[in-house]
């Protein structure tokens, strides 16, 4: 998460570990079927800065088993720490 307020972001506009966590709000709510799931979560519309995160998990024995997101990037700022 990154949070920088000085320079007029208040949050990102995505959230990654968020979708992980995700995937195990909708398996122990929702008792999705075997297999894979995918979903595509939009975040950020409100502040102006639209995302897409895809997620994708695995239902295993009733269980999850794997999780995976990703999407695409957008480079808005490099820094170097100098010591």
């Amino acid at each position: 998460r990154m949070f920088a307020p000085g320079m007029g972001m208040a949050e990102d506009p995505a959230t990654g570990s968020a979708a992980v966590a995700l995937a195990g709000v909708i398996q122990r709510f929702d008792s999705p079927g075997e297999g894979s799931h995918n979903c595509t979560i939009e975040q950020g519309l409100e502040m102006g800065r639209p995302s897409e995160i895809m997620l994708e998990f695995e239902i295993q024995n009733r269980k999850l088993r794997n999780v995976r997101i990703g999407g695409h990037a957008v480079v808005v700022m490099r820094g170097e720490v100098l010591t």
